[in-house]
């Protein structure tokens, strides 16, 4: 079995995309938060060789800027975070919604983790009941993107 790193846990997520028959680029905000939590709750992720390590999802959006290019980030983000003698090593992988920024710019950015949660239920229904998934549940966004990386 390959070692964990942001492009094996990528290669889960497509390949649990692949699975569902779920074309990326035709995902809303409601279906991509479903997707996320079925991963996550469906896939375990189990290729760390006797390290200790720790599963959590990542909720967060907001409006960002690159350069002269901006938008409204909705992401839901699966975290394997490898606790290693003298160093944590964090692998990411998700999906980023990507909206026309200027229809969002008064909601705040916001971001929580599922670990923050008693339950897996009680993080969907914060996700269910924030002000961005209530403005975007149903929109189509500019752009989809699968993210993945790594942070020590």
């Amino acid at each position: 079995m390959p070692a964990l790193n942001s492009y094996s846990l990528l290669t889960d997520l497509q390949t649990f995309l692949h699975e569902r028959d779920v074309d990326a680029d035709r995902l809303t905000a409601e279906p991509m938060v479903a997707l996320m939590i079925d991963w996550f709750r469906l896939v375990p992720i189990d290729r760390l060789e006797r390290a200790e390590s720790a599963d959590a999802l990542i909720y967060r959006y907001g409006g960002w800027s690159e350069g002269c290019a901006t938008g409204f980030r909705f992401s839901v983000l699966r975290r394997i975070t490898e606790h290693r003698t003298g160093a944590d090593t964090d692998w990411f992988a998700g999906i980023t919604l990507l909206f026309e920024p200027s229809r969002y710019a008064d909601l705040s950015p916001f971001d929580t983790v599922s670990s923050d949660w008693k339950s897996i239920e009680a993080f969907l229904h914060a996700i269910e009941s924030s002000p961005a998934f209530k403005a975007l549940a149903a929109a189509t966004p500019m752009s989809v993107l699968l993210e993945s990386g790594g942070l020590r």
